[in-house]
């Protein structure tokens, strides 16, 4: 009985471990189906920003398989703001490292990277936000080996 209890104890200490993610402001994940990412399937995260006064990391999540055939995967992606305004942006993600090991934790055949994609970024103004990725790898028949692709806004440590 003793050692279920301490196994339950450390079970609840881990937890709140990873639950304790205080500078979290968003994270979403979106599955890719059958992990073959196709052009025409877009990415949408949508959210609403309330603090426009401090500034935020923005980050890409990318969890792929050891499918996955290349280093990188280039992204089209998409700030529309709540005043309808949008700026596009071609992104570079690198996803190994120069000798080919695949970056981030893996478990398995399946590897999770957190790519910091702006810093220190001030919205200029509360209100729905929604940001799109778009594979842009040219890739005829789909994108084969991405399982999710995630957005993460953390508040930013540095103030301006």
């Amino acid at each position: 009985m003793i050692g279920f209890a301490k196994i339950l104890s450390s079970i609840f200490l881990i937890l709140m471990f990873f639950s304790c993610d205080s500078n979290k402001v968003f994270e979403e994940y979106i599955e890719v189906k059958n992990t073959l990412w196709k052009k025409e399937n877009r990415a949408d995260f949508v959210f609403n920003v309330v603090d426009t006064t401090n500034p935020h990391n923005i980050y890409i999540n990318v969890r792929n398989t050891g499918k996955y055939p290349y280093s990188n995967l280039y992204l089209f992606v998409t700030i529309k703001g709540p005043n309808g305004n949008f700026t596009v942006d071609t992104v570079n993600c690198q996803l190994t490292d120069k000798r080919g090991k695949w970056l981030g934790s893996g478990i398995g055949d399946l590897w999770d990277l957190k790519i910091p994609y702006i810093g220190n970024f001030k919205f200029a103004q509360q209100g729905k936000y929604i940001i799109s990725y778009e594979q842009a790898m040219r890739v005829e028949n789909g994108l084969e080996g991405i399982s999710d692709i995630g957005l993460r806004i953390e508040k930013s440590k540095q103030k301006n």
